[in-house]
């Protein structure tokens, strides 16, 4: 279900990004139109197209978490330039008809960049993680059989199983009381660090300690060869 979700937000992702690019090069979204009608004209196109890419990107990350730097390097080159050419429009000019073109060469780019994200999520696509991929197919398997609530297994296993359960939740408690503990009593080593801290030693102290070990080294025996 997830991969056939992914697979409509790239072709949907796709008809918008050619649409935006068809606008532009026909005349439909031009500079020398006023920005408030550039805008009313490109609106709903943008904004869909941002939505998308957002969610385009969550299902990149779940489905090959390993491409996380890459997918969010080309998230932010797409959603970036978008977001300037929508400032741009609404700054306020002597000149409007430069804003207008200042703001649509931020569009361009953001097309331009929409392709390689495109590109990126149909690889995902066809390539997902294979673990991330077997642990989908059960949980949807699971979720539309109710397999999990029906499972039998033989009574040694369930009781392991239960041995297992006491287990996780005895330990999550004491983490939890460990927790709580370190947090009540690290306000007090801070205090004692920060009082250490004012202690230096002595010049004396240190001549006492400088002496000592001469004497030692003077008293030490010789050596025979």
């Amino acid at each position: 279900m997830i991969i056939e979700d992914f697979g409509r937000d790239i072709n949907e992702f796709e008809n918008l990004l050619q649409k935006i690019a068809t606008d532009m090069a026909s005349g439909v979204i031009f500079e020398r139109l006023p920005p408030p009608e550039i805008w009313n004209r490109s609106e709903s196109s943008v904004n869909s197209l941002q939505n998308l890419a957002k969610q385009i990107r969550e299902t990149m990350l779940l489905l090959k978490p390993e491409e996380t730097s890459v997918t969010e390097k080309r998230f932010k080159a797409v959603l970036n330039p978008m977001n300037v050419f929508k400032e741009t429009l609404f700054q306020k000019t002597d000149d409007p008809v430069s804003n207008a073109r200042l703001a649509l060469e931020q569009l361009r780019k953001s097309v331009t960049e929409g392709s390689d994200f495109l590109r990126l999520a149909r690889s995902i696509e066809s390539r997902p993680s294979e673990v991330i991929t077997e642990i989908l197919k059960l949980r949807e398997v699971y979720g539309a059989k109710g397999y999990l609530s029906d499972i039998l297994v033989p009574e040694a296993v369930h009781a392991r199983f239960m041995v297992l359960k006491e287990q996780l939740e005895s330990l999550r408690l004491h983490m939890s009381d460990l927790e709580k503990a370190f947090e009540e009593i690290r306000p007090h080593m801070d205090i004692v660090e920060e009082e250490i801290r004012k202690f230096l030693q002595s010049p004396t102290a240190l001549e006492e300690v400088s002496e000592k070990k001469e004497g030692q080294e003077e008293g030490e025996p010789a050596v025979e060869s």
